[in-house]
């Protein structure tokens, strides 16, 4: 009792660094792997806390590692700090009201996610300086967690090859440890390219992307059926080629978003999902161009880890035994 004790008075005597930091990331609201002012802002609040910092890892702009320790076992806190398109809003309200209309925003405590991390991180450092003990504690500044992977991308660099366990939290309505099953993702772009024409004077001149697109969407959810249950698959329409219906529209884009428990299963519906692609581009005489964005594979998760938090929630907290379990 006297270790979490002594963990949250750590916590607490930098909670106005923390609040503010959270306030300039809500305010800088940056897209996926544009979050420069959000990464430097938490580079240098890792500096003046004692952590050595390299930024620009793994040939991303905006993921850094800031490092303490040099001893014992190296314990990884991911942070993560970008916004989402569309979600703008003035802070401390309940209902909608955008400071910019149709601008970027922090969905689900996306500038609270950085933060904790950051007074984790802080946190674990002092408290193996005052109680003397070997460790190395690492931020890993994880850019484009909601679209884009940053953190796939740094393990691929090798950047945790030597971590001994990594630890991340979201914010939620309760303290908890969350037993859960990721889904593994591929994010892959489709666009098709035809040829303009006039639609009334000459429209068997064209050859519409934007068919295309909407053709491949409507053999999509025809394969929905012939999918295993626990596969999910989304889309959104990118790129619809323009804003006049008196033109063929030579060029239109889709995003495709698909999801499954093993990464072997997203193959196999991805390479059948391109089939469907390509027969949207054949039957619309449209060239077909594929860009795979990101992907994920499936969690495995620590359960030696999820133990040993759950008993220390219940040393913080002594409630049920269920409590501070959610199953996902």
């Amino acid at each position: 009792m006297h270790h979490t004790i002594k963990i949250d008075e750590i916590i607490e005597r930098k909670r106005d660094l923390y609040i503010d930091i959270s306030e300039k990331i809500w305010d800088f609201a940056e897209m996926s792997y544009e979050e420069k002012e959000s990464a430097e802002l938490l580079c240098k609040a890792l500096e003046e806390q004692g952590f050595e910092v390299e930024r620009g890892v793994a040939g991303i702009d905006t993921a850094f590692i800031g490092s303490f320790g040099n001893s014992g076992p190296v314990m990884a806190i991911l942070g993560e700090f970008d916004a989402l398109a569309g979600l703008s809003q003035e802070k401390g309200l309940a209902e909608y009201k955008p400071l910019l209309k149709n601008g970027s925003g922090h969905g689900c405590g996306h500038n609270l996610l950085g933060t904790g991390a950051l007074a984790a991180a802080v946190a674990v450092k002092e408290y193996l300086e005052e109680n003397g003990l070997p460790g190395t504690v690492r931020y890993y500044g994880c850019p484009a967690e909601e679209s884009g992977d940053g953190k796939t991308y740094m393990v691929r660099e090798g950047l945790f090859d030597d971590v001994d366990f990594a630890l991340t939290w979201h914010p939620m309505s309760v303290n908890a440890v969350s037993l859960m099953n990721a889904l593994a993702t591929y994010q892959v772009y489709f666009r098709f390219k035809g040829r303009a024409s006039h639609a009334a004077a000459s429209p068997h001149l064209g050859r519409s992307a934007l068919d295309a697109v909407e053709l491949m969407n409507v053999g999509v959810n025809y394969l929905r059926e012939h999918i295993i249950d626990d596969a999910r698959i989304h889309y959104a329409i990118t790129n619809t080629g323009g804003f006049s219906p008196n033109v063929v529209q030579a060029e239109a884009e889709v995003l495709y978003l698909i999801r499954a428990p093993k990464v072997g299963e997203v193959e196999k519906i991805y390479q059948r999902v391109c089939k469907i692609a390509e027969g949207a581009a054949l039957m619309t005489e449209t060239e077909l161009e594929m860009e795979f964005d990101s992907g994920t594979s499936d969690l495995i998760r620590n359960a030696t880890l999820d133990k040993v938090m759950m008993e220390n929630f219940h040393q913080w907290f002594p409630l049920p035994l269920n409590w501070g379990l959610i199953l996902l």
